[in-house]
C-alpha cells in the first residue's frame, strides 16, 4: 500500500500545477468580479500599474475563480474552501462572485472562522510559537481575541492600547497576558525602588517591533549598527515605560496559577533607568519615546497609558500595520527586504507613497478596521494575478513590485486547518464536547510536530519554507492516513458518488475539489485512471484502497501544501 501511494504521489508531484516558467503570458486584464472597487484599492491598482509600466513588467494572468477562492479563504480563514463553499462560490455572479466571497469570509457564514483564525495569527505575533512556559499566556489570550476580532468593526487602535495598558488578573483580564509573556526577569526586591519590578527587555522590543516595525532590540547593548537613528538611549527610553509594572503571583508551571498586572508607583520611583555603553559608562535614561516625547508633567495617565498614546499616535503606527498586512495577503512587505517589521535606513519602502496613501486611508475613512484593509487588498488587481512567472518577472529582484502572486508555503495553523477540511475526519460541530475533544489532541499532536519540525525560537514564526522533510513527513506520518481512513469523510463521499459515475470524471472531481479546490484536468484525469482501479462506474479492485491512495497522494503533493 504505501508502495502504491508513493507512485501516486510521484505522479501528482510531476502533473501537479507548474507555477515558474519563462513562458510569455498576456496582460492582466480589469479586475473583476467585484461590484465596487473601493478608492484605496484604486490606489493599489493605479500604482503597481505605473510599476509595472516603469520596470517593462509584464503582469501574470489573472488568477482563475478556483485559484482565487482557494487563495482567500486561506489567507483570511486560515484554510482551504470545502466543497459546499466553492459549489457556492459558482452560484454567483461572475461579475460579483470575488467580492461576495469577501463579505461572507470577513462577515458573513464563514465569521467565525474568520474569528478564530486572525485570534491564532495575533496571538503567535503577540506571544510566539517557541517556549512551553507560554503556553499558558497563549491559551489565556486566545479567547480574548477572538471576541476582539469577532466584532464587525473591532478598531485596531482601540486593540492596541488594551494591550499595552492591561491590568488585573489573567483569567478576567485576558489582555494581561501578552505582558506576562514578556515581562522579562524579576530584579531584587531591595533594587524594585530603584529599578522597578522587572527589567521588562523582552515587552520593550517586541512592542516596538510589532506596533511600529522597528527593530531596536540589538540596540539594548549597543547603538544600531546600520540604522544612524537608532541609539541605545531609544531602547532604554521606552523601557522606562514599563518599569512600573509589578507582577502578583508566580508562574508555576505544575500549579498553573492565577497571575495579576499591576501597575506600581512605588516602583521605580525617579523614573531613571541606567544602562552601560561599551566603553564601560553608565549612562541615565528617563521615560522617553522615539520622537523625543516625554510624560507631561502633572499627568494623569500611568506610564503605560503615555506609552499607548505615544505608540498609536507615531508616524509609523498605521504603516507598520499595513506593511504587516501586505505581507501577509502578498507574501512580504513593501520594503526591499522581505521583513514586514524592519523600517529604516537600511531598508528603504519601495513603494513609499503607496504605503503612505493606504495608512492614511486606513487611519481615516478606514477608521483602524483590519477587516476594510484586507478586502482592499485581496480586491486589488495583484492579489487577483497567477503566481506563474513570466520572462520579464522571473528575476527575484522583481518581486518586490508584486506583477505576479509570490508561492506561499502553508503555515502550520493552515495546513493543519486544511487537513481537517479536506479528509473531513470528525463529522459534527466542533462546539460538541466530544468533537472538540478529538479536535483538540488532533491539533496538539500536529502543531507539535510541525512546529517543532519547522519552527524557530527567534520569534519569526509566521514563515516556513517548505522542504523535502516536510514532504516526507506527511507522507510517511500516521496523521494523514488516519485523517483519511477515520470517520465517515470525504472518501466515503467520494465512493457514494462513484457508485453511478461511469466515467470516474465525478469522482475525482470530488477529491480534487476537497483538497486543491479544482476540479481534475484532462490530463491528471488520463493519467491517474490509468493507475486507479475504476472503470465504467465499476471498482475492478479494492475500491476504498484506491480512492485512499489518490486521495493519499493529492494531500501530499506540493500543490496542496502551497498557498498560491
Amino acid at each position: 500500500m504505501h508502495l502504491q501511494r508513493c507512485l501516486f504521489a510521484s505522479a501528482l508531484f510531476l502533473t501537479a500545477t507548474v507555477f515558474v516558467g519563462a513562458q510569455p503570458t498576456s496582460p492582466a486584464k480589469p479586475t473583476s468580479g467585484f461590484a465596487v472597487i473601493d478608492e484605496p484599492t484604486r490606489i493599489i491598482n493605479d500604482h503597481l500599474a505605473q510599476a509595472w509600466k516603469d520596470n517593462k513588467l509584464q503582469p501574470a494572468e489573472r488568477c482563475s475563480d478556483h485559484e482565487y477562492i482557494r487563495r482567500a479563504s486561506l489567507d483570511i480563514i486560515g484554510r482551504i474552501a470545502t466543497v459546499k463553499e466553492i459549489e457556492q462560490y459558482f452560484k454567483d455572479p461572475p461579475a460579483t462572485r470575488r467580492g461576495l466571497l469577501l463579505d461572507r469570509l470577513l462577515t458573513g457564514d464563514q465569521k467565525k472562522d474568520f474569528a478564530t483564525n486572525w485570534a491564532g495569527i495575533w496571538n503567535i505575533w503577540l506571544i510566539s510559537r517557541a517556549g512551553e512556559e507560554r503556553e499558558r499566556y497563549r491559551k489565556g489570550l486566545q479567547p480574548w481575541l477572538e471576541k476582539q476580532f469577532s466584532q464587525d468593526h473591532q478598531s485596531y487602535k482601540t486593540l492596541v492600547e488594551e494591550l499595552l495598558t492591561a491590568k488585573g488578573k489573567s483569567d478576567a483580564s485576558p489582555p494581561v497576558n501578552f505582558l506576562l509573556a514578556h515581562i522579562g526577569e524579576s530584579t531584587p526586591l531591595f533594587k524594585q525602588a530603584e529599578l522597578g519590578g522587572f527589567d521588562a527587555v523582552p515587552i520593550t522590543s517586541r512592542s516596538i517591533r510589532l506596533f511600529l516595525g522597528y527593530q531596536i532590540q540589538c540596540t539594548q547593548c549597543h547603538d544600531h549598527p546600520f540604522n544612524a537613528d537608532w541609539k541605545q538611549k531609544h531602547f532604554w527610553g521606552v523601557n522606562t515605560f514599563f518599569r512600573q509594572v509589578e507582577r502578583g503571583g508566580l508562574p508555576i508551571p505544575v500549579l498553573n496559577p492565577v497571575l495579576e498586572i499591576k501597575e506600581n508607583p512605588k516602583y521605580n520611583v525617579k523614573g531613571i533607568v541606567f544602562y552601560e555603553k561599551r566603553n564601560g559608562v553608565f549612562l541615565p535614561s528617563d521615560a522617553t519615546f522615539l520622537d523625543g516625547q516625554k510624560i507631561p508633567a502633572g499627568g494623569q495617565r500611568t506610564r503605560r497609558e503615555e506609552l499607548a498614546r505615544f505608540v498609536t499616535g507615531h508616524k509609523n503606527f498605521n504603516r507598520a500595520i499595513v506593511n504587516r498586512m501586505w505581507g501577509h495577503f502578498f507574501g512580504r512587505g513593501l520594503n526591499v527586504k522581505p521583513a514586514v517589521d524592519d523600517f529604516g535606513e537600511h531598508n528603504e519602502v519601495v513603494h513609499d507613497e503607496l504605503l503612505t496613501k493606504l495608512s492614511g486611508h486606513f487611519g481615516n475613512s478606514g477608521g483602524h478596521d483590519l477587516r476594510k484593509l484586507m478586502k482592499w487588498l485581496c480586491s486589488s488587481d495583484a492579489y487577483n494575478l497567477k503566481a506563474t512567472a513570466n520572462a520579464s518577472n522571473l528575476p527575484p529582484d522583481t518581486e518586490v513590485f508584486f506583477s505576479r502572486m509570490p508561492l506561499k508555503m502553508m503555515t502550520p495553523e493552515q495546513l493543519l486547518e486544511s487537513v481537517v477540511t479536506a479528509t473531513r475526519p470528525l463529522e459534527g460541530s466542533r462546539d460538541d464536547p466530544f468533537i472538540g475533544a478529538l479536535f483538540k489532541l488532533l491539533r496538539d499532536q500536529w502543531m507539535g510536530m510541525l512546529v517543532r519540525n519547522f519552527g524557530d525560537d527567534e520569534g519569526n514564526e509566521a514563515t516556513y519554507n517548505g522542504t523535502i522533510l516536510q514532504a516526507l513527513l506527511l507522507m510517511n506520518g500516521g496523521h494523514i492516513n488516519g485523517a483519511i481512513n477515520f470517520g465517515s469523510g470525504t472518501v466515503k463521499e467520494a465512493q457514494k458518488i462513484g457508485a453511478t459515475d461511469k466515467t470516474g470524471k465525478k469522482t475525482l472531481d470530488h477529491l480534487f475539489l476537497a483538497t486543491l479546490n479544482r476540479p481534475a484536468t484532462q490530463n491528471e484525469f488520463r493519467q491517474l485512471m490509468a493507475r486507479m482501479p475504476l472503470a465504467g462506474g465499476k471498482v475492478k479492485d479494492t475500491p476504498d484502497g484506491a480512492m485512499q491512495d489518490v486521495f493519499w497522494a493529492l494531500l501530499n503533493c506540493n500543490e496542496f501544501i502551497l498557498n498560491h
